[in-house]
């Protein structure tokens, strides 16, 4: 069953974000909770990571390095166990 990585709200008051860079390469195994993307905040320059959603393989990567992303975007798919 495919899980969609999805860039969820965060604690701050930011809806649109930079991809910074992807931790993990696709067809690599992934725990629940493992790191997963890194994003920035351009108006708060902070970096956050998004988490995977479930454990398995990380199976197609739908957003890029220095692409814009919004909240509720789809960044991922893992194949789950």
């Amino acid at each position: 069953m495919l899980k969609d990585v999805v860039l969820e709200a965060m604690d701050i008051d930011v809806d649109r974000f930079t991809l910074l860079y992807w931790k993990t390469e696709i067809g690599s195994a992934v725990g629940a909770g493992d790191e997963l993307v890194v994003v920035e905040a351009e108006e708060e320059k902070t970096a956050l990571s998004v988490l995977a959603p479930c454990s398995g393989i990380l199976v197609e990567v739908l957003a890029k390095e220095d692409q814009e992303v919004a909240i509720g975007d789809v960044l991922g798919r893992i194949e789950s166990n």
